[in-house]
């Protein structure tokens, strides 16, 4: 299969720059992306008609319609009957959006790896300018990036590790570590994957902790399942080697910050095993002085969520949720925010949220083996979405990231990508002949 004609350094750096904007909110958390999300929808309906038109038609794009048209009219019922607007309600809608992205992406895909490039050196430049190495050589918290919160940047530190990982393996696979360009590649590749690790350290997210180290057992199983010949023996050999290296220099760190809540945390799970009632295993924890208080406010929030949801377990509360938290046990709780991606889904939609998302993934998942076993897809590229996107469901089980900025983007861009791997123009990713 022959390679696309490369584009213009200035063309391909004005037509990825939007792309980068996008991917950005796991560097800077800020609202960029959904102004580029919707001209990216216009300039598709506009310029990409006969596209759109031909997308539309598959079940799943026509599911993603339904869908956000059903969130409106339940969130328009709330507000009128009820009076009741919820919060973050019309975060709800954005699969509306994915088709549309997806034509875009793909009528830009030439310009893809730029943007991925340019994403990776502006990580580089943000971790340099905001890791505090004294403050992480005492052992406080340090988080780097442009985030809100250090939990968020610790989130974008393991999405900015994954994507330079995953850079390097798609350039050395398209050719690009061969030449004059090698050395630079490989040069930020390695920083960035490196400081990245230590962002994530200095964040003291122990939930993102515990999802990085899923996602490397998850690693493993994709190199002996997904590559094949001369690939998985040196990328077992380097995961081996990182995982050894991580656990070594980062094990006191983390049993300093993390050690009182995984003890906890292992007393609650025998309990809750051991107990005919799950939900009082988590308020005998949540009163036990043993409890950490960052443990003891995550459980009285998800806790909270429970009991919410068990009253609407098929199809949520919708907006009207806020109504029915204000009864819970543990209403007095200082925010909102439930801080597990899953529960603000089931709260809202019940059931059919959850099988919504069960659906979408899994369909995402199926066509992105079917690109790669058919070369349309790269492997290193198939090994992206399916790793950024384990470790993301990962974390959204502990935060609720999916309310952020970083998870909007992330699903945005994981939606259009579906979209645009089975456009059935041409492939996506064009190796050399």
């Amino acid at each position: 299969m022959t390679l696309l004609t490369q584009p213009s350094l200035p063309r391909a750096c004005l037509f990825s720059l939007p792309w980068v904007i996008i991917a950005s909110a796991m560097v800077v958390e800020s609202d960029a992306y959904r102004y580029v999300t919707i001209i990216f929808a216009l300039v598709a309906v506009i310029k990409l008609r006969p596209d759109v038109r031909r997308v539309s038609r598959e079940w799943l794009a026509i599911l993603c319609y339904t869908w956000a048209a059903y969130v409106v009219v339940r969130f328009s019922y709330g507000v009128l009957v009820y009076g009741e607007n919820g919060t973050s309600e019309w975060l709800y809608l954005f699969p509306v959006f994915f088709p549309l992205v997806g034509v875009a992406l793909f009528a830009s895909r030439e310009y893809i790896y730029t943007a991925a490039t340019w994403l990776i050196v502006l990580s580089l430049i943000a971790l340099l300018l905001t890791l505090d190495f004294e403050t992480l050589r005492s052992g406080e918290r340090a988080a780097p990036l442009f985030h809100n919160n250090p939990i968020h940047a610790g989130v974008g530190s393991g999405m900015i590790f994954l994507s330079s990982v995953f850079w390097l393996l798609y350039s050395g696979e398209t050719g690009r570590l061969q030449g004059p360009t090698k050395w630079p590649i490989l040069a930020v590749g390695l920083a960035t994957a490196t400081l990245s690790l230590v962002g994530i350290v200095g964040a003291h997210s122990k939930g993102v902790w515990l999802a990085l180290a899923a996602t490397f057992v998850f690693l493993g199983i994709l190199c002996l399942f997904h590559y094949a010949g001369r690939w998985k023996i040196p990328l077992l050999a380097a995961l081996v080697v990182a995982s050894l290296t991580v656990v070594t220099l980062a094990y006191p760190y983390v049993e300093k910050v993390a050690g009182a809540t995984i003890r906890s945390s292992t007393d609650l799970i025998e309990d809750a095993l051991s107990s005919a009632a799950p939900l009082q295993a988590m308020q005998r924890s949540i009163d036990s002085p043993s409890t950490p208080s960052s443990m003891e406010e995550r459980l009285k929030l998800l806790s909270n969520a429970i009991e919410v949801s068990q009253g609407a377990p098929w199809i949520g509360w919708g907006n009207l949720w806020l109504r029915e938290w204000k009864q819970t046990t543990y209403n007095d709780v200082s925010h909102i925010i439930i801080h597990n991606g899953y529960l603000e889904i089931f709260v809202r939609h019940g059931t059919l949220g959850i099988l919504m998302l069960a659906i979408f993934s899994f369909t995402a998942a199926k066509r992105v083996d079917d690109a790669h076993r058919s070369g349309r897809v790269s492997s290193s590229l198939a090994g992206f979405i399916y790793s950024i996107s384990f470790y993301f469901f990962c974390t959204i089980a502990t935060n609720s990231n999916n309310r952020l900025a970083i998870g909007e983007s992330f699903f945005i861009l994981m939606g259009a990508t579906t979209f645009a791997l089975t456009s059935g123009r041409t492939c996506m990713v064009h190796r050399p002949s």
